[in-house]
């Protein structure tokens, strides 16, 4: 049953190759200019007329990224449960409230970053400091996607981790700087498919090969509890180990707790989908608010049966690394999915599901050069007063491919901070969320304040962004600085935004709105 390549087959390599290529075919045929179109509109916000259905198979892809593909169930089978489902809970609450209040609103404004809005409720000096404080985060958050990615993808192929990341940047970077987000949004609907035809394919195996097939799989789940989703806080050693501690610290200083949970997924999903170009640049493209909020809270919805998806197949792994021991260290659990497709699939299907592995590394970085790219060129790059309308080639292709080349460096940098300072205890998925957190909270903090607060000014808004980030920073790096992380990562937002938005608003004078508030 086990078998032990360090390279895929001559048909693996057939299936990889034929992906690639139509990936490429679908951007270079979506991103084809439009007659009649007006250029920044088309290349930034795909005219707006993208349809419902695209704009939600493409913002499910975008969130499929490595983190979920390798992530998830390197999660269930490390910890022989379910808890990260219960961060899914909190999102979908976040994002009912998103869709029904946040994305109408953006469309009313008419804006083509979310940064605008920032620009109409404090002024250009917040707009250009938000920008820049957006770019900064989505380059970490998406060079570490592209990092668990790519070494996921050595652990099959046997190629070496710089000669990887610089193949899944250079081809995302082809169609996403050609096309712009109508290319991503169609490329982003095809990887999707993938990724999640790579699960169904990958459990079809582990259901194969496992000695009573998907029977004893579900039996030895059951006996192991491996089901459980729900992580209630108890009593627990406290920092040092010897003490033990009363049930409300563990709230604080374990991430997989039900409140910790709920409050994370929510205040997370709160950053990302209202503060985020990466993920807002699709709702944009909706042809309004009401269809974009709908693509939104339906995101939601259908990610819970995805995810219990990968968490049954982390089980299932779990279960036949019981029967089989294809994983000898328990160190390597974080990348036990890889190591299943190089030790027990056969060909074809482990080339279609090392497919899945670059469509999650490209589902993710695509956006985020798409994204990247045009909040650079919309909002931070200096223009003549006089230009009314960017052209669609030159400026925003090189603006994106510059940053793609520099989202490749991160994910090279980010291998090096593994390397010093990696816990195999910590799962794949919390390096990924925690990874986001850095500026987020800074970031929510200060669009909450826009939404709800007619207090503030430009001035203070940049203070509260310089503030917020330093504290995700000094949150971020708790492994470095005490030894280990006392703070556990959900509360990384609900602190820094607090923060920075304590810092807009607390003794600012109430001011004019520059345009319509929440209220509106």
């Amino acid at each position: 049953m086990i078998r032990y390549p360090w390279a895929m087959e001559f048909f693996d390599w057939c299936v990889v190759a034929l992906y690639g290529g139509i990936v490429l075919l679908i951007g270079s045929w979506a991103g084809r200019p439009r007659p009649g179109t007006v250029d920044t509109d088309e290349y930034l916000l795909g005219g707006r007329t993208v349809p419902t259905g695209a704009v939600l198979l493409s913002l499910m892809a975008t969130e499929l990224s490595a983190a979920t593909f390798v992530g998830v169930p390197a999660s269930a089978c490390q910890s022989l449960a379910w808890f990260y489902l219960q961060f899914g809970v909190g999102s979908i609450l976040a994002r009912l409230l998103l869709a029904r209040a946040i994305i109408p609103l953006y469309h009313r404004r008419g804006v083509r970053t979310v940064y605008q809005f920032i620009g109409q409720r404090f002024g250009e000096g917040a707009r250009r400091a938000t920008a820049a404080t957006f770019v900064l985060g989505r380059l970490l958050a998406s060079s570490v996607r592209l990092y668990i990615a790519a070494f996921a993808a050595t652990i099959v192929l046997g190629s070496g981790l710089e000669l990887t990341i610089l193949c899944c940047g250079l081809v995302a970077a082809i169609y996403a700087v050609r096309g712009g987000i109508r290319a991503v949004i169609w490329t982003d609907a095809l990887q999707g498919a993938v990724l999640l035809l790579g699960a169904v394919v990958a459990i079809s195996t582990v259901g194969r090969v496992m000695p009573g097939g998907f029977s004893a799989i579900f039996d030895w789940a059951t006996q192991a509890d491996a089901f459980r989703w729900i992580d209630l806080p108890t009593s627990s050693s406290g920092f040092s180990g010897d003490v033990e501690s009363p049930w409300w610290i563990e709230i604080f200083t374990t991430s997989t707790n039900l409140v910790a949970a709920l409050f994370g997924g929510f205040f997370l999903t709160l950053a990302t989908h209202s503060t985020d170009h990466d993920m807002v640049q699709r709702l944009l493209t909706a042809r309004g608010g009401a269809e974009g909020g709908r693509a939104l809270a339906w995101s939601g919805l259908l990610n819970i049966p995805v995810v219990i998806l990968f968490l049954f197949l982390g089980t299932s792994l779990a279960a036949l690394n019981a029967a089989s021991g294809f994983v000898s260290d328990t160190e390597e659990l974080r990348w036990v999915f890889p190591i299943f497709i190089r030790e027990v699939m056969t060909t074809p299907w482990s080339g279609l599901v090392v497919a899945g592995l670059f469509a999650a590394a490209m589902s993710s970085l695509d956006s985020a050069i798409c994204a990247i790219g045009a909040t650079w060129s919309n909002d931070l790059r200096k223009r003549d007063s006089n230009e009314a309308q960017l052209p669609r080639d030159e400026r925003h292709r090189s603006t994106a491919f510059v940053f793609a080349l520099l989202l490749i460096g991160g994910a090279i940098g980010f291998s090096i901070y593994e390397q010093l300072y990696a816990n195999p205890k910590i799962t794949l998925v919390e390096v990924a969320l925690s990874a986001m957190t850095v500026v987020y909270g800074a970031l929510l903090g200060v669009f909450a304040t826009g939404f709800i607060s007619r207090r503030g000014t430009s001035r203070r808004a940049v203070a509260a962004l310089g503030v917020g980030v330093s504290v995700g920073i000094t949150l971020f790096m708790q492994p470095v600085w005490l030894g280990e992380t006392v703070v556990a990562w959900p509360w990384w937002i609900p602190i820094s935004a607090t923060v920075s938005g304590a810092i807009v608003v607390v003794g600012s004078p109430k001011r004019e709105e520059t345009g319509d508030a929440l209220s509106r």
